[in-house]
């Protein structure tokens, strides 16, 4: 009686593994998903790094942009970003 619970036990187990074990295809995209993942944050780095080297260029030879010129950046970005909004939105609602 104990021999065939502790195999029946295994075999539930063994079972159990089995299901949760990925299937190549979910290996596969799940790389995918971290390889483009990664790509992504290269380019962010680089995009970050590149703005900071600008910042301290600006900052060594005394060309740092003026208050009233970062609002206007700022201004600018923010029309932007509701503009793209509203393109989103109407893309959506087609």
């Amino acid at each position: 009686m104990q021999k065939s619970l502790t195999y029946a036990l295994l075999l539930a187990a063994t079972v159990g593994l089995a299901a949760c074990e990925k299937t190549p295809e979910d290996k596969m995209q799940s790389a995918k998903e971290s390889a483009s993942e990664a790509i992504e944050n290269l380019g962010e780095a680089a995009e970050e790094s590149s703005e900071a080297a600008e910042q301290k260029a600006d900052q060594a030879l005394g060309n740092e942009p003026t208050t009233g010129e970062k609002i206007e950046e700022t201004a600018d970005d923010a029309a932007d970003a509701i503009e793209e909004a509203g393109d989103e939105a109407k893309d959506a609602a087609n």
